[in-house]
C-alpha cells in the first residue's frame, strides 16, 4: 500500500488479483494473534467488525467467483512468537472459544 491509501481498497484490489491467499493465523496465550480477538465475539452479546474475518470472507467470496483470480486459500497457522525466534504450537484447545453465531457487524461490514 502507498502512504495514505485506503487499507480495505488496496487489500481487496491486490486480493481480487492474486491466485492464492496465504492468512496468518495465529492465536497467542494472553489470546491476541489474528484469532486471538474473535474468540471474544459472541460471549455475553460482544460483536464487532473484525478485519481478520472480512478477509476471510472476502476470500471465500472471490474464490468462489469465476471472474476473480482467487484459485486456493492456504492458511498458515502459528502459535506465539518463541524465544529465538520462530513460533511456538498453536494453541487447538482454544478453537472451541470460537462463536458459531456469526459477527453480525462483520458481516454487514464485508
Amino acid at each position: 500500500l502507498h502512504d495514505g491509501q485506503n487499507w480495505v481498497a488496496g487489500f481487496v484490489l491486490g486480493l481480487a488479483a492474486s491466485m492464492t491467499f496465504v492468512p496468518l493465523l495465529s492465536w497467542t496465550e494472553d489470546d491476541q494473534g489474528s484469532l486471538g480477538e474473535l474468540g471474544r465475539i459472541g460471549v455475553d452479546g460482544f460483536d464487532r467488525v473484525d478485519n481478520v474475518l472480512i478477509e476471510m470472507i472476502l476470500a471465500i467470496a472471490l474464490r468462489e467467483d469465476p471472474r476473480f483470480a482467487v484459485h486456493a486459500i492456504l492458511p498458515l497457522i502459528v502459535g506465539p512468537a518463541a524465544e529465538g525466534g520462530g513460533f511456538g504450537p498453536f494453541p487447538f484447545y482454544k478453537l472451541a472459544r470460537l462463536s458459531d453465531e456469526p459477527s453480525a457487524a462483520t458481516n454487514a461490514r464485508a
